[in-house]
């Protein structure tokens, strides 16, 4: 739901990766709003170019500059997309590059509830010679909402209730922003280069990822190729496990502290590291899922020398507690609703390794479970104040209700069956069909990817996903859909594992768009050449920075394939094979609860 990189700089991109200068056909200052034609009677309502020449641009709100970038064309542009800015404001922004564009539009999503623009996707993707564009999915300027919320009781610094009492702006964020992105977007590149592009792209990750499936899935030609990662794309139910753990960690001693993860992570690790094809010495695993590691072996026995895992401020500690071991088994086995169906799947073992919460990453602790059980209200869960308005709570629900699978069933169903316009809530927001005929007989192709670190939404969701496309086309769907998982990677990015593969708000792989190493390269090699990929090589730089040189390469392998060592030095790619492995499939969701 939320990715925001650590990442924020970048090296320049050698210029032998973009094509030959283009010429302008216009200049980048004479765009006016009277040039779009966007139909659906969606309109532009303001649009101003500026040239960018000084190698470096300082976003709104950023304390530091982004470094390392060509001379570009800025477009700014507010947009409607039902022509009625009251209903619907959307802020996008085209970024164009003067010299060497690539001949490619690539569109890119946006993290949590946006409201800001993602100013690190539109750089790195100018970087690589793309004309890119991004937008705020309608809840920035006329809701000041932020990627971690979208409207409480309070507001939270947003308007309170969010976009409670407007369908139009709830059907932006579920899909027409990033449509009216994508219109905007070409006609620009067209505009300002006086071609179209040859091929269209688009990479999100997270809410990007939603943004990503409801391309697929409502506007099948849009994009030729589609880079979706950690998709939030069963949004209403993704949510299911944030009450319960809010209610879990305020049991009495079930609040998992930074020494629990750590005794639990460092048991998950020495029960089944280097067993499922990585190495001992790995701080991840290749294959979690087949990891039986449990707690109950750690629960304290109230012997003395025991050091209870409840100091909060305690760096180690030996046991748990029983409340302790039930709230670390809801993070792991998922969300069951009253009458035993899951609701939400579990986070796979080594998602648990405690994130500090530092100035560096936010004070989000990278929305690991330490900023999970923090937090005064369960996390995401603005979009139940945009059907119930500013006084709906969760904290009192929760009071009222102490058996909370049914508070959460309950809620679940009636928040989806609400109406929006013509259609309900679930349909609005969520990106749940499996049907990708049409954007198959476009042509299209999609590269899926998710982290099995992922602290945030459970890896098991892309997974589920690509199960239920595979049940749906089980000949075809390898032809237009493949599924890579990355071991050790967290939410987007970040991560003990090899976490550079050029997707999104990740570090620069060694090679930029080269379908070796590069998610989207290998995307386009798909697209633009027919070559399918199999087998990506991930990235680990020392320190997380690209200037500090490789710690390790690893393979990402096409699901259900994991990678595994076969000999030789391990710190390079070529030492692992990618070999089969079962599906994972102990972690599907009740189909009433979609996929």
């Amino acid at each position: 739901m939320f990715a925001q990189s650590r990442h924020m700089f970048w090296l320049a991109l050698p210029m032998a990766l973009a094509a030959a200068p283009a010429a302008h056909a216009s200049s980048c200052e004479t765009i006016s709003p009277t040039a779009f034609n966007l139909g659906g009677g969606a309109t532009v309502v303001s649009a101003q170019g500026t040239e960018v020449t000084g190698g470096s641009f300082l976003p709104p709100g950023y304390t530091a500059s982004i470094t390392g970038l060509p001379a570009f064309c800025r477009v700014q542009i507010t947009a409607s997309s039902n022509g009625n800015p009251a209903q619907s404001l959307i802020s996008i922004e085209a970024w164009l590059p003067e010299q060497g564009w690539n001949g490619r539009f690539i569109g890119t999503g946006n993290g949590g509830y946006a409201g800001t623009l993602d100013y690190v996707a539109l750089s790195q993707r100018l970087q690589e010679g793309f004309a890119v564009a991004n937008d705020d999915l309608g809840t920035g300027l006329r809701y000041a909402c932020n990627p971690l919320s979208c409207g409480d009781a309070t507001g939270g610094g947003s308007k309170p209730g969010g976009l409670y009492g407007n369908p139009q702006s709830i059907r932006d964020f579920g899909y027409a922003a990033t449509h009216v992105m994508t219109l905007v977007g070409k006609q620009v590149t067209a505009a300002l280069y006086g071609n179209q592009p040859a091929h269209s792209y688009f990479a999100g990750c997270s809410t990007g990822g939603q943004n990503a499936f409801s391309e697929s899935q409502r506007f099948p030609t849009d994009y030729d190729g589609i880079l979706a990662g950690a998709p939030a794309h069963n949004r209403t139910h993704q949510i299911a496990s944030s009450p319960a753990l809010y209610a879990n960690a305020r049991e009495p001693g079930g609040y998992l502290t930074n020494a629990a993860l750590a005794l639990i992570h460092g048991n998950v690790l020495a029960r089944c590291a280097g067993h499922d094809g990585g190495l001992a010495t790995d701080d991840f695993l290749e294959q979690p899922y087949s990891c039986p590691a449990d707690v109950h072996q750690l629960i304290c026995h109230g012997v003395s020398e025991e050091v209870p895992c409840t100091d909060p401020t305690s760096a180690k500690c030996s046991c748990l507690t029983p409340a302790q071991a039930t709230t670390i088994g809801v993070y792991w086995n998922g969300v069951n609703d009253d009458l035993g169906r899951r609701e939400q799947p579990g986070f796979e073992r080594g998602a648990e390794e405690p994130i500090p919460l530092t100035a560096a990453n936010g004070f989000i602790g990278d929305i690991g479970l330490t900023w999970t059980q923090i937090q005064a209200e369960p996390d995401f869960d603005s979009l139940f104040y945009w059907i119930y308005g500013p006084s709906w709570q969760w904290p009192s629900l929760l009071t009222k209700h102490r058996n909370t699978n049914v508070l959460i069933s309950k809620a679940l169903d009636a928040a989806d069956a609400f109406p929006i316009g013509g259609d309900s809530f679930a349909g609005t927001v969520n990106a749940n069909s499996t049907n990708l005929s049409a954007f198959a007989r476009h042509g299209g192709r999609m590269l899926l990817y998710q982290g099995y670190d992922d602290p945030l939404i459970p890896s098991a969701t892309a997974i589920n996903y690509y199960t239920a496309v595979f049940a749906t086309d089980p000949v075809k769907v390898n032809s237009y859909l493949r599924l890579f998982m990355a071991p050790g990677v967290e939410h987007c990015d970040g991560g003990p594992g090899a976490n550079s593969f050029g997707a999104t708000s990740q570090p620069l792989p060694p090679v930029p768009l080269d379908r070796q190493d590069d998610a989207l390269g290998a995307l386009i090699a798909w697209v633009e050449h027919g070559v399918p990929p199999t087998r990506i090589t991930a990235t680990k730089y020392l320190n997380d920075t690209p200037a500090s040189g490789i710690a390790f390469q690893r393979p990402l392998c096409q699901y259900p394939l994991h990678a595994a060592y076969r000999g030789g030095d391990a710190n390079q790619a070529g030492s692992f094979a990618c070999v089969p492995s079962a599906p994972v499939l102990d972690q599907m969701t009740d189909p009433h609860w979609g996929d």
